[in-house]
């Protein structure tokens, strides 16, 4: 039986030019991933750091990535790495962690007319206090939270309020 050899590339030096950027492309994409892994260490653990009781929704992510249009963003986001992060960082610090059924958490308006986004977060907070027994909910801000740029977390190491 005869065996054939087939070259994919055209020359030597095409192969050992793509084969380089190759190297690139995988040392470049371990580079983001170590960024995106340090920002999220450095946010969880000012959260940690700034609040005795972290409540947040028990996504499931699997069953969000399921569509078509958000998966690679939902998947991108790393927020089963972020909640991971949190809950271990909890535990060591001492801290609380409550996970929440996100279920019509955005559509139930309890707090009167103000955003949807902090009234959702007002309810999350909201069932995880009472989860935790503690029933009233006396936020500690009234406003909307503020906004942190990920340039202050990053750049600087540490969060900074």
């Amino acid at each position: 039986m005869l065996s054939y050899r087939f070259r994919i590339y055209p020359s030597k030096t095409i192969q050992a030019r793509l084969l380089e950027q190759l190297e690139l492309c995988r040392w470049l994409y371990n580079r983001l991933l170590e960024e995106l892994n340090d920002f999220l260490h450095k946010l969880s653990r000012s959260y940690i750091g700034h609040y005795d009781v972290v409540v947040a929704e028990d996504l499931r992510i699997k069953n969000m990535a399921r569509n078509h249009r958000l998966a690679g963003k939902i998947l991108n986001a790393s927020w089963g790495k972020f909640l991971h992060m949190l809950s271990y960082k909890a535990e060591r610090a001492g801290r609380r962690f409550v996970r929440v059924n996100p279920k019509g958490t955005s559509k139930e308006y309890k707090h009167g007319e103000i955003d949807r986004d902090y009234n959702a977060a007002l309810n999350i907070l909201e069932r995880g206090l009472v989860g935790l027994g503690r029933p009233e909910l006396t936020p500690a801000e009234m406003g909307p939270l503020r906004e942190i740029p990920a340039s202050s977390v990053v750049e600087a190491g540490s969060l900074v309020l």
